[in-house]
């Protein structure tokens, strides 16, 4: 189990990593002249699709992202520490396809061309897995953590609101929306033994007293 652990933990901060590297020195060269941003349903500019979540227009954005990211990472992994480069491939793929077709949602004529860059549809995917699994589960360490979030992030879902023009309420809710659903579909396989034995010891239905009689 330690060393399962390890491998997710590894795979968390590679990808952290890998956002302050593009941050601070760009796009790599080997990857040509890419436009490095999520276009809604435009076909000419798909490969932004899967680098967009790697972009920040800010230190303030990006560390705001980070921070975030690392504390739902750490979240993540106290319940689930095998799967952590599993869930966030998922989301990563789910979420940037989603967005791309859902991205100019709510906007008028003039801005359908806007791009949507930044890593908190990461951030919100995994909330949404984090506070669904403690729905679904109802352990204590799952409630605990669900309230948690609720206190630490008490904001979370104000993000999914159309408040700031600035702020890409689409990616959050893309975001969302696959945690949530993720959440519903593997959250369940994806629990250690120890915790599946737990719950379905938690289903079974009690035994009729009368039905020796």
């Amino acid at each position: 189990m330690l060393t399962q652990r390890k491998g997710s933990v590894v795979a968390a901060l590679l990808v952290l990593l890998t956002l302050l590297l593009l941050f601070k020195y760009g796009t790599p060269t080997w990857f040509g002249e890419i436009p490095w941003a999520i276009f809604p349903q435009n076909t000419h500019q798909w490969k932004g699709i899967w680098l967009g979540a790697f972009i920040h227009g800010s230190w303030d954005h990006l560390w705001g992202n980070v921070v975030a990211l690392s504390i739902f990472t750490a979240l993540f992994l106290i319940q689930f520490p095998r799967h952590w480069l599993r869930f966030w491939v998922l989301q990563h793929v789910i979420a940037s396809i989603l967005l791309w077709l859902i991205g100019n949602v709510g906007m008028s004529p003039s801005q359908t061309g806007t791009a949507h860059i930044g890593a908190s549809i990461w951030v919100y995917a995994f909330g949404g897995f984090i506070l669904t699994v403690g729905i679904l589960q109802r352990t204590k360490q799952s409630m605990a953590i669900f309230f948690l979030v609720l206190l630490v992030y008490g904001g979370f879902f104000w993000g999914v609101l159309p408040i700031d023009p600035k702020v890409s309420w689409q990616g959050h809710v893309s975001g969302l929306l696959t945690g949530i659903f993720i959440a519903l579909w593997m959250s369940k396989r994806w629990l250690p033994p120890t915790e599946m034995s737990s719950l379905e010891d938690q289903e079974e239905p009690a035994e009729d007293p009368y039905e020796d009689l």
